[in-house]
């Protein structure tokens, strides 16, 4: 059973104004994740806060497929936006954001804790040696302990471009092509995952060039399964 929800996924790393950290935050919990899982195909949304590395937050989106991340009902969204969301958008910056398809997605429940790595290939050219040698070390991390949830994803451009072709704002966001998520449940647990098979020289030796490293505490979820959420303190 996969961890994430479905094949498609949409995630955003942004730091956010301080002054308008705490109307950000009741904007993501009473409209902006809500009404993204009400429009269906998307299936849940997840934010998160970093305990270490940057940027500040990370927002998790999965949906059905990689194309329900642009549904009809979607492109409407951010193709009109409303007063309060154009002002919280200007407080954001080093914001990151693409639409990804699911390449691997192992384990089961949810993780407190998340790892986040943004990998680049060392050899565009060899880009498919170097995405199986991936793929082969994904099921080990899975092993590790205090490990729930490893989930590899790899850009869906086609994806983006269609939203981008409608969006109010947000057109000129920073891409990643490829993520590592790790969840887990301590801090602790991921730190030791660092320190072996996230290690720069791990990566390196698989043919990868790290791009950004943070460890993401959740702070809110909804899906489209039910109103259950959780709220988590800032560690």
């Amino acid at each position: 059973m996969s961890a994430l929800m479905g094949s498609g996924a949409l995630m955003l790393w942004l730091d956010v104004a301080p002054e308008f950290n705490r109307e950000t935050d009741g904007w993501y919990i009473d409209e902006h994740m809500p009404e993204r899982i009400d429009i269906g195909g998307y299936l849940r949304a997840r934010r998160f806060v970093a305990v270490e590395g940057t940027p500040a937050y990370l927002t998790l989106f999965e949906a059905q497929t990689p194309a329900a991340l642009a549904s009809e009902g979607y492109l409407r969204l951010v193709g009109r936006i409303s007063e309060q969301s154009q002002r919280i958008r200007a407080g954001f910056s080093n914001v990151v954001r693409n639409t990804f398809a699911v390449r691997q997605s192992l384990g089961r429940g949810i993780g407190t804790i998340v790892a986040s790595v943004r990998l680049a290939p060392r050899d565009a050219m060899r880009a498919e040696a170097i995405l199986e040698a991936l793929d082969a070390q994904v099921p080990q991390m899975l092993r590790q302990h205090g490990v729930v949830g490893v989930h590899w994803l790899q850009a869906a451009p086609d994806v983006r471009a269609k939203m981008d072709a409608v969006r109010v704002t947000g057109v000129a966001d920073a891409r990643a092509d490829y993520v590592l998520l790790i969840e887990a449940t301590r801090v602790t647990d991921v730190q030791a995952v660092r320190r072996d098979a996230l290690s720069a020289a791990t990566l390196e030796r698989l043919g990868w060039v790290e791009q950004a490293f943070g460890i993401y505490s959740l702070m809110y979820e909804v899906s489209a399964e039910g109103d259950e959420t959780v709220l988590g303190d800032r560690l």
